[in-house]
């Protein structure tokens, strides 16, 4: 058997349909080997996960077929490629340049811009919270005022209720 290249390898595998070919195999009793075009296969084992491939080596006409790289370009450059080459370098990392710092612009600004809507979700936050402040603050004040007047109202009572008793007892002792 052969050595075939990859290439020859690859287009022979995209020719054939391994999945029916596989299948063909795995359905045949016998140990024959089926063909394919250049290719033989043989089912090695019942289960049908084995199998030998064996491929013919090419034919005469494809090993005559030479691959060629591409052209390239001069190996000797003068002085006036060099320096165009260099001056369109210079122009490829001046725009990159310039291409980064817009990048940086771009996101300082965001930055800004969020910074300054944190601030006033935060300004926001603290004008209500003060304003809680104070709302809780006037509703103490009013509870303590109220709490006091409730005491001078009961101090009121207990010192009328007081006289009230001082009177009869008088009244009672000048009577007796």
């Amino acid at each position: 058997m052969s050595t075939i290249s990859s290439t020859a390898l690859k287009e022979k595998f995209t020719e054939l349909s391994l999945i029916s070919l596989l299948c063909s195999c795995m359905h045949n009793d016998k140990d024959e080997v089926i063909k394919y075009g250049d290719m033989q296969v043989k089912q090695l084992d019942k289960s049908g996960k084995a199998f030998e491939v064996v491929i013919k080596p090419p034919s005469k006409d494809a090993s005559e077929v030479k691959l060629s790289s591409p052209p390239r370009s001069p190996t000797c450059l003068d002085a006036k490629t060099i320096q165009e080459k260099l001056e369109k370098a210079e122009e490829r990392r001046k725009s990159m340049e310039a291409e980064t710092l817009k990048k940086l612009a771009k996101e300082r600004e965001h930055q800004t811009e969020v910074l300054s809507k944190a601030a006033e979700v935060e300004a926001a936050f603290a004008k209500k919270a003060q304003e809680e402040l104070k709302k809780k603050q006037e509703l103490y004040e009013q509870n303590q005022q109220a709490q006091r007047q409730a005491k001078i109202e009961r101090l009121k009572e207990m010192e009328k209720h007081a006289e009230e008793v001082r009177r009869n007892k008088k009244e009672f002792a000048t009577s007796g």
